[in-house]
């Protein structure tokens, strides 16, 4: 549910294209979310997510009482993290490519079906992948019918902003961009002086347009929020996370959001002598390698 706002107070950018081979296919949350504005099967769910930690702030926690059952600074609602980078874009990996592992849980050799969003949030925690683009999967559900008001979020850039990576290798998982659905959708600038989510236009799964729509929102047990985040490194190579503030029932918080208690990672890479390589579902490699070089 979207509370009230001031359109004129958030510009929107335009719509935002997505790959057809979306996540939200697999997200049982996102499935429910999505049955009141198009009619589309969603096939699997999403599994293994991070979590957020909640930090208390200046203005955590409010005047009201928790729940019998829940420690006090607990916010009551859970937040599913999904951190992976953009479907297009390659990842700088300190590795060598017949030593790099394959971003599917089981490697079939013949298969040319791309990795899940989860597989290849896996395998960039398991590989330390940088992603030249970033992309945030963000599943928000209150814990009880009582209404949790999502203020506002923040953007954190963590430490200072690096230079572009010199990329000698740059590994694709997979390739192939065009339309699909997309959730509620924001856009950030990290080498900006002051980086903030943008909302932007979705696509729902009957090509209906999602209409751009900034903070506050509301959620509650059967009102969930989905928000799909794309970070932009720009010319740099930048940590950051997110802040977001929330108030229900007399209490507030704020609840930092990262990548299993590190920021999230995200950088610009030259790959001017850089050589890419691309996974096996991609296009099949020789001898049964995971990874194959582009153009070979």
């Amino acid at each position: 549910m979207t509370l009230p706002i001031d359109p004129s107070a958030h510009p929107v950018p335009g719509p935002v294209v997505r790959p057809a081979m979306g996540w939200w296919r697999r997200h049982r949350v996102l499935r429910n979310w999505l049955s009141g504005v198009a009619s589309a099967v969603v096939v699997s769910v999403i599994s293994g997510v991070a979590l957020a930690v909640l930090t208390p702030g200046e203005d955590t926690p409010g005047g009201g009482a928790a729940p019998a059952s829940a420690a006090a600074d607990e916010p009551p609602f859970s937040v599913d993290v999904l951190f992976r980078g953009d479907y297009c874009a390659p990842y700088a990996v300190n590795a060598y490519p017949g030593e790099l592992s394959s971003p599917h849980r089981v490697v079939d050799p013949d298969s040319r079906i791309r990795p899940a969003d989860d597989e290849v949030a896996e395998w960039m925690q398991r590989v330390d992948a940088i992603p030249a683009e970033g992309r945030l999967l963000l599943t928000l559900q209150g814990s009880t019918e009582k209404t949790v008001v999502l203020q506002d979020m923040t953007v954190e850039v963590v430490e200072p902003r690096g230079p572009a990576i010199e990329a000698t290798t740059l590994f694709y998982p997979e390739s192939g961009c065009g339309a699909g659905e997309s959730p509620r959708l924001f856009k950030v600038g990290l080498d900006t002086a002051n980086p903030r989510p943008v909302p932007a236009a979705g696509v729902d799964a009957a090509g209906n347009e999602i209409p751009a729509v900034a903070f506050p929102f509301s959620v509650s047990e059967s009102d969930p929020e989905i928000f799909a985040i794309t970070a932009d490194p720009g010319h740099c190579d930048c940590t950051w996370r997110l802040r977001l503030r929330w108030t229900s029932a007399g209490r507030s918080g704020t609840l930092v959001i990262d990548d299993h208690g590190r920021p999230f990672r995200t950088a610009a890479v030259v790959d001017t002598n850089a050589r890419k390589f691309v996974a096996h579902s991609v296009r099949g490699c020789p001898g049964g390698l995971a990874w194959c070089e582009e153009g070979a």
